[in-house]
């Protein structure tokens, strides 16, 4: 197939990565970026929103009839050779994908990029049960679907399709970086350790809280910074405030200041029972932070152990704790993982490689 000329990018969420992908392709072809623009001004708040002379961008809040509509129009106004969606999450904007498709013609090729082949468990799951037939339809009429990494695409086969025989349509990609400093941040001397997003239940805040009490009785003290929302966030927050060193900032706290945070981190530990792709992984990468992971689903498609970060087996607070011990104990190791961290997104999270990749793969 010739490369398309002209690409259509819907992303009713993950509106950074929508954005850092299309300014990339747009080095290629006609970009045309469809997403609620309200919420993109606020996440690059603070900070300067990458733009290209070939990139357009639509508002669509993906929540009426009239924007349906609007989108429909959009879409066939700007005649893409591409039709490429951020699998939407909500049964509406979920019901916006499927319309889209099959109102796309045949001379229009289709894609969908699927950030979670299945959903985690909790809060996740009981919306994706609702979501199943749409998101059913609009993943078996699609021409190609693209997942993060060698782990996801086996989540996508065996625990989705449930299926050894591998579906054609199927094509791997990257998470790129998100959130990077406008400067890199020094490596500071001591360590300091930081967990953020959105705190459900697989992303192991418990683990990471047992860990901490093993360090505790042991008589170590590590510095470490908790900051996110979530179900987990208000359970936990009071236990978490009894250990020492530890601070926790039960709040949303924007991009601006999330970049400034994981800058004054050494690493970012990421104690997930379950996972995908991670944005939280990117964003600790982009400025060359190591991570600290559970050894679980896409985590171990880019953490390379010993290389930038530290493995650990999921739910094992004894394990969590050793690794952290070794990190604030070692300052050439913090170096050696932080550089590895720093050549990863140099490279394989590169957002002009991923799209090259990406036009070839349509």
């Amino acid at each position: 197939m010739q490369k398309p000329r002209r690409i259509v990018m819907v992303a009713p969420h993950f509106e950074e990565y929508a954005l850092r992908l299309s300014v990339a392709l747009a080095d290629h072809a006609e970009m045309l970026l469809i997403l609620n623009t309200d919420v993109l001004g606020g996440e690059f708040a603070g900070r300067n929103m990458p733009s290209h002379p070939r990139l357009s961008i639509r508002h669509n809040g993906f929540a009426s009839a009239a924007e349906l509509t609007r989108l429909l129009w959009t879409i066939r106004r700007f005649r893409p050779d591409v039709l490429h969606w951020q699998e939407p999450s909500g049964f509406i904007k979920a019901a916006f994908a499927g319309a889209t498709m099959m109102a796309t013609g045949k001379a229009t090729r289709t894609a969908l990029t699927i950030h979670d082949p299945v959903p985690h468990a909790g809060r996740d799951a009981r919306v994706a049960a609702r979501l199943a037939p749409l998101r059913r339809f609009t993943r078996a009429r699609v021409d190609r679907l693209f997942l993060h990494g060698p782990a996801c695409a086996d989540q996508y086969q065996r625990a989705y399709l449930g299926t050894d025989r591998a579906d054609d349509r199927v094509r791997l990609t990257e998470h790129g970086v998100l959130l990077p400093p406008p400067e890199p941040h020094a490596l500071p001397d001591d360590c300091r350790v930081l967990m953020f997003g959105r705190m459900e239940a697989y992303k192991g805040l418990d683990t990471l809280a047992e860990a901490l009490e093993h360090l505790s009785r042991s008589g170590r003290s590590i510095r470490v910074d908790i900051a996110g929302m979530g179900p987990e966030m208000d359970r936990l927050e009071p236990r978490l405030h009894r250990l020492p060193g530890v601070t926790v900032r039960n709040m949303f706290v924007p991009a601006a200041s999330l970049i400034e945070m994981i800058g004054a981190a050494s690493c970012v530990v990421l104690p997930y029972k379950e996972a995908s792709q991670s944005g939280v992984l990117a964003a600790a990468f982009a400025s060359g932070r190591f991570v600290i992971a559970s050894e679980v689903g896409g985590l171990v498609d880019l953490v390379e152990h010993g290389s930038n970060g530290l493995l650990v087996p999921p739910d094992e607070p004894g394990a969590l704790a050793a690794a952290l011990a070794l990190a604030a104990d070692d300052r050439a190791l913090r170096e050696r993982l932080s550089k590895g961290a720093t050549e990863t997104a140099a490279t394989r999270l590169d957002w002009r490689r991923i799209a090259a990749r990406l036009l070839a793969d349509y």
